[in-house]
């Protein structure tokens, strides 16, 4: 009985220990699972990084440059009002008083130098073309008058001081018709045509006409209306250039000279900019806001830019406000939504996008406040083939 006993005892003991075995060995497939998992996880590329050997660098024509701090000078950027070209605008007034007859130019028209804007009558013109008609009638009489003396003369019938008093008289008949033209030029008419025509009867209207080509941009007249020298009835503006007004601060004059090139940004084209150059920097100081008035001459022959508009101007002035900063090429700056990013080679063969933010613009360099240190490799030019290898692996991933 004792002895069953201890062979029972016995069973058990081996029964556990096998059982305690058997467990043992299943739970080492878990304690190797986390170890494969880690080594999948190191094979795995980092987010944002492009592998490009270096023939496929060569054949993309990818150039990287070292980031260094830059000696920069501070552009000036101040506020801007855009102004007719003053060289290039004619206030149009009669010469003398008379009425408007007929209106041709209306406003917003584009005119040619010399081309009739309206036509008005005036009893001054009338005066004149009775006076034309009389010196002209005179001439015609004297000269036959002159002729026949001549003639008489000649056959030594009359004397020659009836023929010296002809040419006398002729000579005073043509010089009442020539003031007569004198006066119809200063009222701005050629007579030419009219002599040609033989228009003895109705007189000539006063043109009234554009000096310059441009644009119709005033019209204060109206068809019938009495009209004199002191109000300008019509101003033409050509608009293919124009001048834009700036404030200056007083302690960016030395900074400043004429020819500097000069960008300009308005409200209603924000994503274009205009350029020009400084053409005048005034001579006196406002006392009150302690700025000068610098002029710069645009094209605007693309007719974007009006007159009246508020800019915002970028003045690559040189100066003694020379500071460092990190500035990279504008083209190695790439575009994600509003996210600005930039290439960083890591190795001959990867390229790791940086996020940046951006400050100033330095000609064809912009600044780097935040993204970039001393050192780092940036890739300049073929930074959109890059790009577009990162968006293929993007969406390979996805």
């Amino acid at each position: 009985m004792r002895k069953k006993f201890f062979t029972l005892i016995l069973i058990l003991l081996v029964g556990i220990a096998v059982f305690i075995s058997g467990c043992g060995k299943k739970e080492s497939p878990k304690e190797e699972k986390p170890a494969t998992e880690k080594k999948e996880g190191h094979e795995k590329e980092e987010p944002g990084v492009v592998i490009l050997s270096e023939e496929k660098q060569k054949a993309a024509g990818i150039e990287v440059q070292k980031i260094a701090p830059e000696s920069v000078s501070a552009p000036i950027s101040a506020t801007a009002v855009i102004e007719l070209n003053a060289d290039r605008v004619s206030k149009i007034s009669p010469r003398t008083s008379g009425r408007i007859v007929r209106l041709i130019a209306s406003l917003g028209d584009r005119v040619k130098a010399g081309q009739p804007l309206a036509y008005f009558d005036s009893p001054e013109l009338g005066q004149i073309w009775a006076e034309y008609l009389k010196a002209k009638g005179r001439v015609e009489l004297t000269r036959k008058n002159l002729k026949r003396e001549e003639t008489l003369f000649e056959k030594k019938i009359s004397p020659e001081k009836d023929v010296l008093k002809a040419r006398q008289e002729l000579s005073e008949a043509e010089a009442d018709i020539s003031l007569s033209k004198e006066r119809f030029r200063l009222l701005g008419i050629d007579i030419t045509p009219f002599e040609a025509e033989r228009k003895n009867g109705d007189h000539p209207l006063l043109p009234l006409s554009s000096p310059i080509s441009g644009a119709v941009i005033e019209k204060n007249v109206s068809q019938g209306e009495v009209v004199g020298p002191e109000k300008a009835l019509f101003t033409v503006a050509d608009l293919s250039t124009l001048w834009v007004v700036i404030d200056i601060y007083e302690k960016d004059i030395p900074r400043l000279k004429t020819g500097m090139g000069v960008k300009l940004a308005v409200t209603a084209f924000p994503d274009k900019d205009f350029r020009g150059r400084i053409s005048y920097i005034g001579d006196v100081v406002d006392e009150k806001t302690r700025t000068i008035k610098a002029r710069v001459t645009v094209d605007n022959s693309g007719g974007l830019l009006k007159p009246g508009m508020f800019a915002t101007v970028t003045i690559d002035a040189k100066g003694s406000q020379e500071e460092k900063a990190i500035a990279v090429p504008q083209d190695a700056v790439l575009m994600d939504g509003e996210v600005r990013y930039v290439f960083v080679q890591t190795a001959p063969d990867r390229f790791k996008r940086k996020d940046i933010k951006v400050g100033r613009t330095f000609g064809k360099k912009i600044e780097v406040i935040e993204g970039l240190k001393e050192g780092d490799t940036v890739v300049g030019k073929g930074s959109f083939v890059l790009k577009s290898e990162l968006k293929k692996e993007e969406l390979a991933g996805e």
